[in-house]
C-alpha cells in the first residue's frame, strides 16, 4: 500500500519510523502557511460584497464537506477501523457548526463558540498535532491540517472584517459548550475504550502526554480531566484578553 494512505494501525503493526516532530522545518511550515492564507483571505473577505462574503463563508463550509466526505471514502475503501472517527472531537462539532453558521451567521451564541471553543481547539490542534507519527504527504495527516485550518480561516475572516465581537459572556458560553461536550464524551471513552477529546487514555500529543503522566499516578483519569478542565478555563481566559487588546488597539486606530 502506498505510504499516502497508510493509516496509524498499519504504521504501528510495521513499527515504521516515518512521522515527524513537532516543530519541525515541516511543521512550521505547515504553521506559516495557514498564517498567510488566513491573513490574505481575511483581507479578501473584508472587502468583498455580502454577497461575496456569503460565498466565501459557505465554499469553506463546503470544504469541510469535502474532506469530511472524502475521510469516510478513503476509510471505507481501506477498512480503517472507524471507531475513532466518530464525530465526538470538539473540532468535529466545530465543522458541523461552521456549516451551520455559514447559512445563517448573524444565528445568536454561535460567535461565542467559535471565538472561545472551535477556535482555540482548532489552532491547539494544528500547534500541537495528534498525526505526528505519519508523514507529511499522507492523506490522514493532510487531512487532519486542512480540515482544522479550515475551521481557524472561518473564524479568523470573520474576525478581522469585524463580524465577530468576543464579549465576556460569550467567553463563559463558550467554556460551558467545552464541558457540556466534554462530560459524555469523557463517559463514552471510558466505556468503549476510546480517546475522544482526549479524555481517554495517554494522548500522542507531547504536551497531553505530559500532563497525563504528571496527573494519573496520583489522581487517576479523574483529575486528568478535570486538570484539563482547568487548563481549559486559563486558555479561554487567555484569548478573552487577547481579543480585549485586540479591540483597544482598534479602537485607538480609529
Amino acid at each position: 500500500m502506498n505510504m499516502f494512505w497508510y493509516h496509524r494501525d498499519d504504521i504501528f503493526a510495521q513499527s515504521l519510523q516515518i512521522g515527524f516532530k513537532t516543530f519541525s522545518v515541516g511543521h512550521l511550515a505547515w504553521l506559516f502557511s495557514i498564517a498567510v492564507v488566513c491573513c490574505l483571505c481575511g483581507m479578501l473577505y473584508r472587502r468583498l460584497s455580502e454577497s461575496g462574503r456569503d460565498n466565501m463563508r459557505k465554499g469553506i463550509s463546503l470544504s469541510i464537506l469535502a474532506l469530511e466526505a472524502a475521510k469516510i471514502i478513503v476509510m471505507g475503501l481501506f477498512r480503517v477501523n472507524n471507531a475513532e472517527f466518530l464525530p465526538l472531537h470538539l473540532c468535529s462539532l466545530g465543522g458541523a457548526c461552521t456549516i451551520v453558521s455559514a447559512m445563517w451567521p448573524r444565528m445568536k451564541g454561535m460567535n461565542g463558540f467559535f471565538a472561545f471553543a472551535f477556535f482555540p481547539a482548532a489552532l491547539l490542534a494544528v500547534v500541537f498535532p495528534s498525526t505526528t507519527m505519519y508523514p507529511f504527504w499522507n492523506f490522514y495527516c493532510l487531512h487532519t491540517f486542512l480540515y482544522h485550518a479550515l475551521i481557524i480561516l472561518y473564524f479568523i475572516i470573520r474576525y478581522m472584517a469585524g463580524e465577530i465581537h468576543p464579549k465576556y459572556q460569550d467567553m463563559w458560553l463558550g467554556y460551558a459548550l467545552i464541558i457540556l461536550v466534554g462530560l459524555p464524551v469523557y463517559a463514552i471513552n471510558g466505556a468503549f475504550n476510546v480517546n475522544y477529546m482526549f479524555l481517554g487514555f495517554r494522548s500522542d500529543v507531547g504536551i497531553l502526554a505530559t500532563l497525563w503522566d504528571m496527573v494519573t499516578p496520583v489522581l487517576g483519569r479523574p483529575g486528568y480531566a478535570a486538570a484539563l478542565a482547568l487548563i481549559m478555563l486559563i486558555v479561554v481566559h487567555l484569548f478573552y484578553l487577547i481579543y480585549t487588546g485586540i479591540e483597544k488597539i482598534r479602537t485607538n486606530h480609529r
